[in-house]
């Protein structure tokens, strides 16, 4: 909450100067082009890192993610915190299922049994 755009647009700078495996430039052609959001290729890394280091230093800091969002992306979670994702949902599909096979065999009890509805009644 407190992280403004530029700090995350300062961390994107750092994570691009690491995965360059070189220091940035102060200012010239190449510190305009990465201010413009044009960024060298990096083969050595996933186009889902590279997409969020490019995001993170977007020119325009409002198509800046915020912290919160940058670590509900997958890509950055703990392999503790996917593998909790992953058995969340798999415990919501259970129930899903269950649910479904529940009214079946509500079905199955209970045929044709239909609500009662009171008639209007006066007082």
């Amino acid at each position: 909450q407190f992280i403004t755009k530029c700090d995350i647009f300062s961390l994107g700078a750092t994570m691009y100067e690491i995965a360059l495996q070189r220091t940035l430039p102060t200012h010239g052609e190449e510190w305009h082009e990465i201010r413009a959001g044009v960024l060298n290729p990096l083969p050595h890394i996933s186009k889902e890192l590279f997409d969020i280091i490019k995001i993170m230093i977007h020119p325009k800091r409002e198509q800046r993610p915020s912290a919160e969002m940058l670590l509900r992306r997958r890509q950055l979670l703990s392999e503790e915190q996917k593998q909790l994702i992953h058995e969340r949902n798999k415990v919501r599909e259970a129930n899903e299922h269950l649910a479904v096979k529940d009214a079946r065999l509500k079905a199955l009890i209970f045929p044709g049994r239909t609500t009662l509805t009171r008639a209007n009644t006066l007082g």
